[in-house]
């Protein structure tokens, strides 16, 4: 910049010198006016300092923007150096503190990261080793199945559900009332023996225990029987083969003689 602007002086300088000159009409030579000369000099030398003046101060100001932008920079990356130093030591102070007898206490905080209600709890595999390091709590304790007094059932030996033997036909082996029951072993039902009631319903206490059976005789599709309440006793359950059903000594005279089952005297 400062090459630049004495170039500029130095041309202006010998562009006034030569308008100083001019020729005669006659073609000769006119003598150069020494005081114009020196004015235009004078005036050249002064725009050259003027413009060396400027050059140096355009090229102090670039000096100084240069050194503020190195400085700012240096300061930047210090102030950041410092700042982080500065954020170390107040996390050391707040975690240690000094107590009032000269001992140093530990004031950090542990946070337990507890989980979130809406993850899963994947349960571990059966079998799986317990963790040593997670001890069981009420809610996390594992059930024990209590003891209810469950009847032993087998296959061999089954138990017998209410649903079933409603509808359990009733067969008389025809002997009188007063004959006692003898459980034969037998592989076929007597031909001797009649088809005379079903199982309706059947009574229990409340315990449990069961009372006895109401037996429907007669009727047609359930329509027209007569039903009566017959003790546990006068009953007796029956299996041959694949074929279960309840026998009795009683006849068909003896239970039609009986009176109506009263269903006001249970619970329904």
């Amino acid at each position: 910049m400062k090459a630049l602007l004495l170039a500029a002086t130095s041309s202006l300088a010998l562009t006034g010198f030569a308008m100083a000159q001019t020729d005669a009409t006659d073609g000769t030579a006119t003598t150069t006016d020494t005081t114009t000369t020196t004015i235009i000099q004078d005036a050249a030398t002064d725009v050259g300092d003027a413009a060396a003046a400027a050059g140096d101060r355009i090229e102090d100001a670039a000096d100084r923007a240069e050194s503020a932008l190195d400085e700012a920079v240096t300061t930047d990356a210090a102030d950041v150096a410092e700042d982080a130093a500065d954020r170390a030591e107040s996390v050391t102070d707040e975690a240690v503190t000094e107590g009032a007898d000269g001992t140093v206490v530990d004031t950090t905080t542990t946070t337990t990261t507890m989980p979130d209600a809406t993850t899963p709890v994947v349960p571990a595999p059966m079998g799986a080793p317990a963790d040593p390091a997670v001890q069981p709590t009420p809610d996390t304790a594992p059930v024990v199945a209590p003891d209810v007094s469950a009847p032993a059932l087998t296959a061999d030996n089954p138990g017998m559900l209410g649903s079933w033997l409603l509808d359990r036909r009733i067969w008389t082996t025809n002997q009188p009332s007063s004959s006692a029951w003898s459980d034969p072993m037998l592989t076929e039902r007597p031909a001797e023996w009649t088809d005379i009631a079903k199982v309706g319903d059947i009574v229990v206490d409340t315990d449990g225990n069961v009372l006895g059976y109401v037996a429907d005789i007669g009727g047609f599709l359930g329509i027209g029987a007569k039903q009566v309440l017959l003790g546990k006793d006068a009953l007796h359950f029956v299996r041959i083969g694949d074929d279960a059903f309840f026998a009795t000594n009683f006849t068909r005279e003896e239970l039609e003689a009986l009176p109506d089952f009263d269903k006001t005297t249970v619970m329904q």
